[in-house]
């Protein structure tokens, strides 16, 4: 019997999600629950497999560790306090004439990767992300590595700054029956969980009231100009 590539259907269960209801367990609704009902269902490890003990601030295991650099699709990252700042500054006969800003945050997050962009930019699958924390989406995400660059395209510069940590892991299959199956018993029980967000930066384009009082972008806007 040919091994399962579980990269492959990883990527694919996460696909046929986007767009519906964002997955919930006896935790509650969350990023860890898409993931972790994601891997049982195809039979893989969960983090509750890991070295690390499930808690609600915990840098899950979620299989075989890699570098940032070996990132395919299906592989799963998990973010630590991660905050990508997005300035675009716009010019017109070398003067400059408008600044947009956004940020990106994901304090405490887990998201399946769907696609690797050169330049270090990923293409995810995940819930619990502002503005619409209940239902599975997908997202780019410009940058994952801590540092900063700029572009120029025309009259338009880029600057992205990044903070925090990504590490990533390569679903493995499920470990033999009773090694380390105790650890989800104690999952996410007694904390509060952070909420990846879409916050543009104070002194940018006018902010709207966001759901749970976090200042977000309307679905629509126009970043671009």
């Amino acid at each position: 019997m040919a091994e399962k590539d579980l990269n492959k259907e990883l990527k694919e269960a996460a696909g046929k999600l986007v767009g519906k209801k964002a997955l919930t367990s006896k935790y509650g609704l969350d990023c860890f629950a898409l993931v972790d009902k994601l891997l049982r269902g195809l039979g893989a490890a969960t983090a509750a497999d890991g070295d690390v003990k499930v808690t609600p601030t915990a840098d899950y295991d979620w299989g075989d560790g890699i570098l940032l650099d070996s990132l395919q699709p299906g592989d799963i990252i998990q973010f630590k306090k991660h905050v990508v700042h997005i300035k675009v500054e716009t010019f017109k006969d070398g003067k400059l004439i408008r600044t947009d800003e956004r940020t990106l945050t994901r304090p405490h997050h887990t998201a399946i990767v769907m696609e690797v962009h050169k330049g270090g930019g990923v293409t995810v699958v995940e819930q619990n992300v502002m503005p619409h924390r209940d239902q599975v989406t997908q997202n780019f995400i410009p940058r994952l590595e801590p540092g900063e660059e700029t572009n120029r395209d025309g009259d338009k510069k880029t600057t992205i700054k990044v903070t925090g940590e990504v590490h990533a892991y390569r679903p493995t299959p499920k470990p033999e029956k009773g090694a380390m199956l105790q650890r989800h018993e104690s999952a996410l029980t007694g904390g509060s969980r952070e909420i990846a967000s879409f916050v543009p930066s104070q002194g940018g384009t006018k902010r709207v009231p966001g759901p749970l009082g976090i200042a977000v972008r309307r679905p629509g806007d126009d970043w671009s100009a």
